[in-house]
């Protein structure tokens, strides 16, 4: 069967819908549709999480409502209910495609975001992202004026041009895009942001399936369906690791840190697992000193320089207890390997400052506890105590040392 026979058959079988009333089914699921999204837009923008990729996705959020909106406009042009011609009719399936192109480039931005993409820091980089999705709102601007271009709506049913095959690869290039990169990162990940690569190559896939499937027929409301699916899915993701993850730092948190070691007790004895207590000395004195913003960029460096040394150095796991104490978790053979690792991680936190070209002098204090059977190290919470009290003992020694003038400073 040839292309031009199956668009036949798919629009003799929407027809069968429009007689069947399909308008009314679909004007109803868009309304849905944008009331579920206007709803998870309205929770976004009450959330304290304002960060760049969730600001995007505030703004995809806005693209998806148009979109519901515009195809009701569309079924209402189709009905004739708004007067049916050349004009409407290419206006509403021309908006519908760019929304779409926008939906598509949107996801790319969220996902790069979201996973901190170095390339997405710069604005060229961003500039360069978007010059598809707008060569393709270009077009459609274009080929308004030449109806065998995008598409032409001068017979019964609307027939695709030479340029839609093009405009629909560029559209499908974003999220394809995205979920290449996602998987591509997943073998520097650490374990805990590894478990958002689903969510990270799902969403987009979304798109990628539901888009073609939209096309074949645009009168049964695919993408209307998928956008409340994928928005609910990505919420329901985002909530969950607001349990297990810092908002600050992002990295895991305390609930994460007790999973982890809940399933390395469960494995049996961890003879060689220690707990290592990092703390920031004067991070009170800094905030007093350069205010709560400079604090909060002082722990997010410690964050990152300890994920780089977890990544680079040692198979370990961190996490931040609280405040300025983060916790790292990993298997130490015995003292020698012990000192070296604890070495490295001042190292990797003083390169880090220095990197940063602080006003200040940046320095962490470091304690540390083995497990051991029977004994106050053999539960979670006493294994972490143990490291706790073996940090402030570091802290009281190096502040006699220095005879109390800074105080917890190594």
């Amino acid at each position: 069967m040839s292309s031009s026979s199956l668009w036949a058959v798919l629009d003799d079988t929407a027809a069968v819908f429009s007689n069947a009333g399909y308008a009314f089914f679909k004007i109803e699921a868009h309304i849905v549709c944008a009331i579920v999204v206007v709803i998870l837009l309205f929770r976004q923008q009450s959330s304290s999480d304002q960060t760049e990729a969730r600001i995007v996705w505030s703004r995809l959020l806005v693209v998806q409502i148009l979109y519901c909106v515009v195809g009701v406009v569309r079924v209402l042009v189709d009905i004739a209910v708004i007067p049916k011609n050349y004009a409407t009719r290419y206006a509403a399936a021309a908006v519908i495609f760019g929304l779409f192109g926008a939906m598509c480039w949107l996801v790319f931005m969220y996902m790069e975001l979201y996973q901190n993409s170095a390339l997405m820091k710069s604005k060229r980089v961003r500039i360069l992202t978007a010059l598809p999705f707008v060569l393709n709102i270009v077009l459609l601007a274009v080929s308004g004026f030449f109806p065998g271009l995008f598409m032409d709506f001068a017979l019964r049913t609307y027939t695709r041009g030479i340029l839609y095959p093009f405009m629909m690869a560029v559209n499908f290039a974003y999220p394809v895009a995205a979920v290449i990169l996602s998987v591509r990162r997943r073998s520097r990940m650490t374990r805990y942001e590894r478990d958002t690569v689903p969510v990270m190559a799902t969403y987009p896939a979304f798109f990628m399936i539901c888009g073609p499937l939209q096309d074949l027929n645009w009168r049964i409301p695919f993408m209307c369906y998928i956008i409340v699916i994928s928005d609910i899915f990505v919420s329901i993701s985002y909530a969950d690791s607001l349990v297990s993850v810092d908002p600050l730092t992002k990295i895991p948190n305390k609930n994460a840190l007790m999973q982890k070691l809940s399933e390395r007790f469960r494995k049996g004895d961890p003879e060689t697992l220690h707990v290592f207590a990092v703390d920031v000395d004067s991070l009170g004195r800094i905030n007093g000193t350069y205010g709560r913003t400079e604090g909060d960029k002082v722990l997010v460096l410690v964050a990152e320089a300890l994920r780089k040394f977890s990544k680079e150095e040692h198979k370990c796991h961190i996490f931040r207890y609280y405040g300025d104490e983060f916790i790292l978790s990993a298997d130490v053979a015995d003292e020698e390997e012990r000192e070296l690792f604890t070495e490295h991680i001042r190292n990797y936190v003083s390169n880090a400052a220095m990197s940063a070209s602080l006003p200040f002098h940046l320095r962490v204090s470091i304690g540390w506890a083995k497990y051991e059977s029977y004994s106050k190290t053999e539960t979670i919470s006493g294994l972490i105590d143990e490291a706790e009290r073996s940090l402030y003992d570091s802290k009281e020694q190096v502040g006699l040392r220095l005879g109390g003038r800074e105080q917890g400073r190594v």
